[in-house]
Formats: C-alpha cells, sequence, structure tokens
C-alpha cells in the first residue's frame, strides 16, 4: 500500500465527497479486508456495501488482494490503494471549469452537513473538540512553503492514527483548504 494516492479523476473525488464511501476505504485502508468483514464491522447489511465498494473498485481507489472460492462464489478480499489521498493539483486548472467547481460544491456541502450535526448533537465535554476558523494572512513564498510543509507533516500524523487500532478511539473529520488569495 501507497503511503499517499494522488486523485487525478474527478470521479474519484466525488466518491470521497460521500461520507459513507469515506468510512468504507478508511475500513479498508485499515488493514486487508473483505466486504463481509467490513459490513460487521461498520453494522451494515452486506448487501449495501457492495456497490459502494465496487464503485471505490472500479474508480482505482481499492484493489483486491486475495479471491477465495467459497461455496460456489468467489471471496475477494481488498485495500486501499493508500493510506493517504490528495487530490492533484491539475484537477484545479482553468480548464477543468464547471466539473471542478460541481466536485468542490458538492465536498463543501456533504463536510457542511457534518459539520453542523456535530454542533448539534455534540455532548457534554465535547466543547473543546471542535474547531472552526478561517483564516487570511500574507506571508513570504519561503514561510507559505513552510506552512505547507508542516501542514503535509500534520496530515501525515492523522494517516498514522488511523492506523490505530484502540477501541477507545474516536473517528475525527476535517476539512482543510490551503489556497492563494489573488
Amino acid at each position: 500500500m501507497r503511503e499517499t494516492y494522488k486523485i487525478t479523476d474527478l470521479e474519484q473525488v466525488r466518491l470521497l465527497a460521500d461520507p459513507f464511501k469515506l468510512q468504507l476505504l478508511q475500513a479498508f485502508a485499515e488493514a486487508p479486508k473483505t466486504t463481509k468483514q467490513v459490513a460487521a464491522e461498520l453494522g451494515e447489511r452486506i448487501t449495501k456495501l457492495y456497490r459502494h465498494v465496487d464503485a471505490l473498485h472500479d474508480s482505482g481507489l481499492l484493489e483486491v488482494v486475495e479471491e477465495k472460492q467459497k461455496r460456489g462464489a468467489i471471496e475477494r478480499t481488498f485495500c486501499a490503494v493508500a493510506r493517504r489521498f490528495e487530490a492533484d493539483q491539475s484537477l484545479f486548472a482553468d480548464d477543468a471549469g464547471h466539473e471542478v467547481a460541481e466536485a468542490t460544491r458538492e465536498m463543501l456541502r456533504v463536510s457542511e452537513a457534518e459539520i453542523l450535526d456535530v454542533l448539534e448533537n455534540r455532548g457534554e465535554g465535547d466543547e473543546d473538540q471542535v474547531i472552526i476558523t478561517r483564516i487570511r494572512g500574507r506571508a513570504s513564498p519561503e514561510k507559505i512553503a513552510e506552512l505547507r510543509a508542516t501542514l503535509n507533516e500534520w496530515l501525515d500524523s492523522v494517516a498514522d492514527c488511523d492506523q490505530s487500532t484502540a477501541d477507545d478511539g474516536r473517528e475525527i473529520g476535517g476539512l482543510i483548504a490551503f489556497y492563494p488569495i489573488d
């Protein structure tokens, strides 16, 4: 499994904007698993997962690592192609236009719904768990490169947390956009 996979296809961006597909991809990034194992882990019916897993596989985000014949059917074990996924900058080129804007809007809509749900349903003691901020600043090209490197290091540390098997671990979410303003 690669450490980082560059997403170069807008269909992959759309798939990852779906919270359920993202949850599936996370499960397969932890370790190779069958669809049945992930269904049990998530408490879902296996039939609900098939089309989502197929979509992730068909798009190249999941790969088959093993196939076994089981009672007249083939059982496939999948693994995510990487631990971390990043959108390639070419997706946001000027000529990408409408499709990129729609994929970005979809990702923002899904994130907005998730954030609002967390804010409405947070429990006692969760007040310090949520950080929401918007920043703007000015910095030299060197400082911007330093900030980008620090952000990438932090993202790597978050990806390392995904590999944790601690039973008391909590799932976290985030949305990060780091961009130049003209």
